[in-house]
């Protein structure tokens, strides 16, 4: 096999199994811990990816290095039901919420506060969303998640303590949420000089 059709059937594969898995180039080369010119390089065919970085590849579309270098062209796999799963997740959550809301009715029926629970789920929620956008998504619906969970936990502290002067706690939120800000522009910037 000569190395240009070498290089070219890499960057066909590569190619094929980045956008089956629903990947951008620089999701890719964040994975990876690379530029999105490398993996735009080696997607020309201009370059080929050492075979470490290959087995990286393979390993995480979850095929063979064989597969990246093979004449037959990959056949599409199953979709992932993505947010199917983060819905269900989500939504036994929120079940959980509702489920401690009947108990709470049923053994404290003069508990005022029995509500809460609905807002705790917001948090909660918060997580379930971090969790799956560090696995599936990109950097910015990640940093939409954390601020569920700074400002659903600064509400829920708010409602929760009642005490004079509780509702400083939005301040700390606000600095928390710059702070996670630019937490996440440092790490796009650095993703870009990769």
């Amino acid at each position: 096999m000569q190395e240009e059709h070498l290089r070219q059937l890499i960057a066909r594969n590569l190619t094929i199994y980045r956008k089956q898995a629903g990947h951008t180039q620089a999701e890719l080369a964040e994975q990876l811990n690379y530029s999105d010119k490398s993996v735009s390089k080696w997607e020309r065919g201009e370059g080929v990816p050492d075979i470490y970085v290959l087995k990286q590849i393979a390993d995480l579309y979850r095929i063979t290095v064989n597969d990246l270098i093979s004449e037959e062209e990959p056949k599409p796999p199953l979709k992932k039901p993505r947010v199917l799963i983060l819905l269900l997740s989500l939504g036994l959550v929120w079940l959980a919420a509702l489920v401690l809301f009947f108990a709470l009715m049923l053994l404290c029926p003069s508990l005022e506060s029995k509500w809460l629970c609905f807002l705790y789920a917001v948090p909660v929620s918060g997580i379930i969303l971090t969790v799956f956008t560090c696995i599936w998504w990109q950097l910015w619906k990640r940093c939409l998640s954390v601020a569920v969970i700074i400002w659903g936990l600064a509400v829920c502290i708010h409602l929760t303590v009642r005490i004079p002067g509780s509702y400083l706690i939005y301040l700390v939120a606000g600095v928390v949420q710059v702070l996670f800000i630019l937490w996440f522009i440092l790490l796009h910037r650095q993703k870009k000089t990769k």
